[in-house]
């Protein structure tokens, strides 16, 4: 027995050694060089009896200057900017349905999208949702190979080139291209330009033609050539060499799930697939470059992954040279796979389709598009919107907490309930059965819809239950949108594609189990080798200094964006290297044990002021170049971090109070949204009466938020003391003012809203917003971010203004609002402090904080967006002008709160009053001298403790 363990043991050391062996000797295949092809300008040919096209005839600017006789090899083209109106005089030769194309080129800007607004023959074709034009992007280079064995992700550069884009239905639950029926005789098309500039050369109409099918395709093309290709061929395209894409945040990505994806380690980072969850939403596309050796009929094919959408399948729309060959590529299926697949184009179980092509160069272009489940989403969509207003209307007589004991008569108080019921569980099952049939199978999906269409017939047979069941009724709803959420995302991830004569065998899609195994056995002997912690730069020396160490305070996501950016402009331009280490609250204890960075970025203000306060932290007003960063930021932007005369931070964001409003709420009641909080407490009642509330920032305090946060957020006491003209501590930072006549206002209004009103202290912001119980919602502008990516339903229905105010004697409202925030910082121990403050230039230089914030939205979509609090970066971020307008309208009002020894026990002690005054009904004025007498103790006390002089 003894000896067959032994045997066992030494038959598993064997194999670990012969891993460990295998990794460190393992050699991988070069990258293979980029297509030499060079991008060019894109010429278009109008066809003749198909294409109508017309010159510019007015612009709403009327600027001669806009009309440009030569430009870019084009002559006659308008430069089209924002809030210029380009218009068109078009004669329709005959009644039809007709596509719009437009000839522009992208002019350089904010490297977003052009959105725009259409009008026909005066009538507008979208009044929530903006058209778009796409630009064109491409990596700078091949992923570049650190030093340590790693590859760094190409950085994306816009590629300027004339383009011709139909236009798309607007919305990220576009159907396909917007197909226009127009009568014959002249039509008017006004374009409003609302975001980014363009050079304008034409508008299009084609007259629509549906693609014919691939039997009709293959017999066209057979009159033109019956020549196989050679026998044998076989040309591989990696997908992450693509040669351009419509968005900056389609690059490259990372796949070590399987040893057959090219190029493979099982170690390192190779960059070796493109696509995924940065290549989902409808309209976004991808295009590559092959190589055809002779004319012939080809079969193309692509290794994939697509493990998101489970129970369903994702669609693209496949191009060459910009057309759609037959009718079966304008929405090709990829089908659920947790693993990854080989795939040829063609009907499943059939001969792949056969494509014909000419010698040379041909663009293959593949297209996100919703394909057969647009209808189905758009469906949904409607419902779920449906469904909220009646679950809305319900609220409005029941309240959210219903009497379970009490008959509200639903069905007569509402009497619109039972048909509307019976209308959405009708049109519930229809969807589920058509889900069914396009997955061919009974999916989660259409279980969602069953079991939701099963709760409403049980109300409309029972429909004194319902406010019983309100809570799983809300749920059920939530259930709808989640799953328009999932599907509306078409997820692929790409490894390569090929180009084959009809002969050659399909590809292994996966590895086999042995395969596997060795696989994961170097994996699991590499994760020995490699520090996965930690994002670093290339490891050395440069001249005779040790890399900077700096640590970030936020996700991996963000370091890696920041990594990529320092590797590309930081060191190459200062030579200064840079070890970057993701860190998250462990500063201050690694400071005290002596193992601190040298730079720490994102801080937050606790541990800013705890570190200034014991002489840990570099003062950087002392440092050239900083009174020039001083006037890009707002005059508030440094007060947290200034402390004993010196400023001892660089913000990185300041985040303030916005008022989010659902105008469709607002607008069926009679009521427009609250300039004043005297405005507010008219409104509170009508929304009280309908069983509606008004949301409030409120955050329960731990010890975490006391000491690191900033009390500028925690509720909404410190905005109304800066409205009321008063503040959280004197000039001298030695006392409160809540003494003062003007801090009891606003601590009387401030516990007023919950005393008078209820507003409930505990609530989901966001949930409520959606479903309208909650129209009025204060809290931070991050909120825009959340409801742009996961309310589509609602788009067009709310609004984001600044908060409401006080009034002044002058006539004025004082909009005024706390903040709260994040900064870098040099620690004192830093050994190359010019080095760490050459890095706190470039990193708080305008343009690299507007890069980081691009790239961190292109990383992570909208959720992932960021405001810089450098102004000058502001005005180059992704918001939309208007966006940015209402922002600025806010941000110039911000006031903060200055942080100081013993400034956590304020936050504690004036939550402490309010819960006094709330809850246990004690009189306002006496708690709030109560503990504002204990604060001040606590600020002498500490003073003391540091040797602040009195």
């Amino acid at each position: 027995m003894k000896k067959w363990i032994l045997g066992i043991t030494g038959c598993a050391v064997l194999a670990l050694l012969l891993a460990l062996l295998s990794v460190l000797s393992f050699k991988e295949e070069e990258l293979p060089p980029p297509s030499a092809a060079a991008y060019s300008d894109v010429e278009r040919q109008l066809e003749d009896g198909i294409a109508v096209s017309a010159s510019l005839s007015t612009t709403q600017k009327e600027q001669p200057s806009s009309l440009i006789g030569e430009w870019k090899g084009r002559s006659d083209v308008l430069k089209w900017g924002e809030g210029d109106t380009a218009a068109w005089e078009i004669e329709v030769p005959a009644e039809g349905e007709y596509e719009v194309s437009l000839g522009y080129y992208p002019l350089e800007g904010n490297g977003m999208d052009i959105e725009f607004s259409l009008q026909v023959d005066g009538q507008p074709l979208n009044d929530l949702v903006p058209f778009t034009l796409n630009r064109a992007w491409r990596d700078a280079s091949t992923p570049m190979r650190k030093t340590d064995g790693n590859d760094l992700r190409p950085r994306q550069i816009e590629q300027g080139m004339w383009m011709e884009t139909k236009l798309q239905e607007p919305g990220e639950l576009s159907s396909g291209t917007l197909k226009l029926s127009l009568s014959s005789g002249k039509h008017r098309f006004e374009l409003k330009n609302s975001r980014e500039a363009a050079m304008l050369d034409y508008l299009r109409l084609d007259l629509y033609r549906k693609p014919a099918d691939y039997k009709s395709y293959a017999a066209n093309k057979q009159e033109l050539g019956k020549k196989a290709s050679p026998e044998g061929f076989v040309y591989k395209v990696q997908a992450e060499n693509a040669y351009l894409k419509s968005a900056a945040g389609i690059f490259p990505t990372v796949d070590r799930s399987s040893p057959l994806s090219e190029p493979y380690n099982p170690v390192h980072i190779r960059i070796n697939t493109i696509g995924g969850s940065n290549w989902e939403v409808a309209g976004q596309w991808i295009s590559w470059q092959l190589e055809v050796p002779e004319d012939g009929w080809y079969k193309i094919g692509m290794r994939y992954k697509q493990n998101e959408v489970k129970g369903a399948f994702v669609s693209r729309k496949i191009m060459i040279d910009d057309a759609v060959p037959f009718a079966e590529m304008e929405k090709v299926r990829f089908l659920y796979n947790t693993s990854w697949s080989v795939s040829e184009l063609g009907n499943s179980g059939e001969e792949p389709y056969l494509f014909y092509l000419t010698k040379g160069l041909h663009d293959l272009k593949m297209e996100v598009t919703l394909g057969d489940m647009a209808l189905p989403l758009q469906s949904v969509q409607d419902i779920v919107f449906d469904l909220n207003q009646m679950y809305r209307k319900i609220v409005m007589i029941t309240g959210v907490t219903p009497d379970a004991y009490r008959d509200y008569d639903l069905d007569k108080s509402v009497p619109e309930l039972i048909p509307e019921f019976e209308r959405l569980s009708l049109q519930l099952k229809d969807t589920a059965q058509q889900l069914d049939q396009l997955a061919g199978q009974q999916n989660p999906g259409s279980s969602t819809f069953r079991m939701v269409a099963y709760q409403l017939d049980s109300f409309i047979e029972r429909p004194d239950t319902l406010p019983k069941r309100l809570d799983a009724f809300k749920s059920n709803i939530t259930g709808l949108a989640d799953w328009v959420m999932t599907i509306k995302n078409q997820p692929l991830e790409l490894d390569y594609l090929y180009l084959a004569s009809s002969e050659v065998k399909k590809p292994q899609g996966d590895a086999n189990v042995f395969q596997t195994a060795l696989h994961e056995l170097r994996t699991f002997t590499g994760s020995f080798l490699q520090n996965y912690d930690s994002i670093s730069a290339d490891q050395g020396e440069t001249n005779g200094k040790e890399p900077l160490d700096i640590w970030v305070g936020l996700g991996r996501d963000q370091a890696y964006v920041l990594n990529r950016m320092i590797e590309e402009s930081f060191t190459p331009e200062t030579g200064i290297r840079v070890n970057l280490n993701i860190v998250k609250d462990a500063l201050v204890k690694a400071v005290m044990a002596g193992v601190g960075p040298d730079i720490n970025l994102f801080t937050n203000r606790g541990d800013t002021m705890n570190l200034a306060i014991r002489g840990a932290l570099e003062p950087l007003d002392e440092y050239e170049g900083f009174d020039e960063l001083v006037p890009q930021y707002m005059d508030s932007a440094f007060v947290p971090y200034q402390y004993r005369g010196h400023t001892f931070a660089i913000p990185d964001e300041q985040v303030f109070f916005m008022m989010f409003t659902r105008d469709d709420v607002l607008s069926d009641l009679g009521l427009s949204a609250p300039s004043t909080w005297d405005d507010l407490m008219k409104i509170a009642p009508v929304l009280q009466n309908n069983n509606l509330q008004i949301g409030l920032p409120y955050e329960s305090l731990d010890a975490y938020g006391l000491l690191n946060q900033g009390m500028g957020l925690l509720n909404l006491y410190p905005t109304l003391l800066m409205q009321y003209d008063s503040g959280v501590y004197n000039e001298e930072h030695t006392a409160t003012r809540f003494h003062e006549q003007s801090a009891y206002q606003a601590f009387k209004q401030w516990t007023d809203f919950y005393n008078l009103y209820d507003y409930p202290l505990y609530k989901n912001d966001l949930n409520r917003f959606w479903s309208g119980e909650m129209p009025i919602v204060i809290t931070s502008y991050k909120m825009y971010n959340t409801l742009t990516s996961a309310a589509p339903e609602i788009d067009g229905t709310w609004t984001m203004r600044p908060i409401p105010g006080v009034l002044q004697r002058d006539g004025e409202i004082n909009h005024a609002s706390a903040a709260n925030g994040t900064a870098g910082i040099i620690l004192k121990s830093a050994e190359h402090k010019d080095d760490a403050w050459t890095f706190m230039e470039w990193w708080n230089a305008p343009e690299i904080q507007s890069q980081f914030v691009k790239e961190l939205e292109n990383e992570l979509g909208v959720l992932g967006r960021r405001t810089p609090a450098n102004i000058e970066a502001f005005a180059t971020t992704v918001w939309s002008r208007s966006e940015q307008e209402v922002l600025m309208n806010q941000w110039k009002q911000v006031q903060e709160v200055p942080e100081l020894p013993g400034g956590y026990y304020t936050s504690r002690n004036i939550d402490n009053a309010f819960r006094g005054v709330v809850f246990q009904w004690e009189n306002p004025r006496e708690a709030l001298y109560y503990w504002n007498k204990q604060i001040n103790e606590e600020i002498t006390r500490k003073r003391y403790e540091f040797g602040v002089k009195p």
